[in-house]
């Protein structure tokens, strides 16, 4: 598990890397000198400091969220509602106020990695794209993917069968079932769809096998 600290501080980064490097992995970014990690897809929670010179915890958040999927956890010195309210709202799951303690410093890193690792276990991945089976949701990149309930489960298919290639009629008898009758060309069309969706976000993870039909690439 890898937890990002960004503070101004450096005094409290060095607390927040002694409380937690016994369980975790702790990178620490010490703003504005340091900058922010380039990607976001392995860390697992962000400690993210509200008053900082320049890019304030509240902007580094807005201009993050989409690409981390984690949860992040404010530290402020800040202890008006209207703050604590603001910060939720741009999608901050939690708050801990300065001073605070080593024991609830942990505490609420244990309950938030715990939380986040129930909800992920309905969570299936590939790389920047996540599948929420229960939910019928689809996230790439942090980003939503409005998906029909057919695209959704071709693509869950073949994800959860990566590298595996499948023809038309096999997607057709997993999705449908055999009890259906229909033209195995919407299943080329729902194809078709479903790319031009994920190459919207940058993504191009289902390949063509000639002769064959359609797989998803493995993840790298």
């Amino acid at each position: 598990m890898k937890i990002l600290a960004v503070d101004d501080e450096p005094g409290i980064l060095r607390v927040i890397r002694k409380a937690l490097e016994k369980e975790y992995e702790v990178v620490t970014v010490c703003r504005p000198h340091e900058p922010l990690p380039a990607a976001f897809s392995d860390i697992d929670l962000i400690i993210l400091d509200v008053m900082m010179p320049g890019e304030d915890g509240y902007a580094i958040l807005q201009r993050i969220r989409g690409d981390a999927a984690c949860p992040i956890v404010f530290l402020t010195a800040k202890a008006l509602e209207e703050d604590v309210i603001y910060g939720l709202a741009l999608g901050a799951d939690d708050y801990l106020r300065k001073p605070f303690s080593v024991a609830e410093l942990r505490a609420r890193v244990s309950a938030h990695i715990r939380r986040d690792k129930r909800e992920n276990e309905s969570c299936i991945r590939s790389g920047e794209i996540a599948l929420y089976p229960s939910a019928r949701m689809v996230k790439a990149g942090g980003e939503d993917i409005n998906l029909t309930k057919s695209e959704f489960d071709i693509m869950l298919l073949l994800v959860r069968n990566k590298g595996q290639a499948y023809s038309k009629e096999q997607i057709y008898e997993n999705v449908y079932g055999y009890e259906k009758s229909g033209d195995e060309s919407a299943i080329t069309e729902h194809v078709k769809n479903l790319r031009k969706k994920l190459s919207a976000k940058g993504y191009d993870p289902i390949e063509t096998v000639w002769g064959i039909g359609y797989k998803w690439k493995k993840d790298e």
